[in-house]
């Protein structure tokens, strides 16, 4: 059930939210409103959207997934899992909502109990007690590492090779989660997105109907395309190969 929240004004100039995109901060405006009285929600991308994107068609559950790795490299929020269970929680909570209203004890249990979810950098974690609605939690946002925020070394090549460029910032950060994969390289990335767009182009489709890179990154789509669209073919060379096993063939129609 969302709920009603207050935001401060320096939020706008926050350093680490400005370093994300700015849908990527409109996620996070809405998990104020997603999360409960001690700043928890559940850790789930499809209740996520649901939630936030009910009536945006081009906003997809896997950007939600690529926003909340986002906000967790900047220490903006928490994830973590309890006996297998997946939660967040927004480390500032306490500090930005007003402490006068009747706060709801959460239900939902608390980090100090889980297993975090830690980045592809290092960042503060909370302090004891911290979003437990108590309003003890206290944030400290620290420098991110060298590599949190650094284009990925190949990238540029994925992106050269991709058709339908949009969302860079977002398919950056897909691409370094997709490098963390086992198996995953540059080089299957590289080759698998162009065979992909070559797919695409034989079949007579505008770029527009290449999946944006983001979607096509989180689906883990390279392993689509690594087999049946490694050689894409024209209708024409389609034709010519049909010929050429079925000799008959060309023996049918007039004489």
């Amino acid at each position: 059930m969302a709920r009603i929240r207050t935001i401060k004004p320096d939020a706008f100039m926050s350093e680490s939210l400005s370093s994300v995109p700015r849908g990527t901060r409109w996620t996070f405006a809405g998990l104020w409103t997603y999360c409960d009285d001690a700043g928890r929600g559940r850790d789930d991308a499809r209740l996520i959207w649901a939630a936030l994107y009910p009536l945006d068609h081009e906003t997809t559950v896997a950007d939600v997934e690529t926003d909340l790795e986002l906000l967790v490299n900047i220490g903006a929020i928490i994830r973590y899992v309890v006996d297998g269970k997946r939660f967040l929680v927004i480390p500032a909570f306490d500090k930005h909502q007003a402490s006068a209203y009747r706060r709801t004890e959460s239900r939902l249990p608390s980090p100090d109990h889980g297993e975090i979810h830690t980045p592809s950098h290092t960042f503060t974690q909370m302090s004891a007690g911290s979003g437990s609605g108590s309003g003890s939690g206290s944030e400290e946002e620290t420098p991110l590492s060298d590599k949190s925020d650094q284009t990925p070394e190949r990238f540029e090549e994925f992106w050269t090779a991709y058709d339908n460029k949009q969302g860079r910032k977002k398919a950056e950060a897909a691409y370094r989660a997709a490098l963390k994969k086992p198996g995953v390289t540059d080089d299957l990335l590289i080759t698998a997105a162009s065979s992909y767009v070559a797919f695409v182009k034989a079949e007579g489709k505008h770029p527009t109907y290449t999946k944006h890179p983001t979607t096509w990154l989180n689906g883990e789509h390279w392993n689509d395309e690594r087999t049946a669209r490694t050689q894409p073919q024209t209708r024409v060379q389609g034709a010519q190969k049909l010929a050429d096993e079925h000799p008959h063939l060309r023996q049918i129609g007039p004489a």
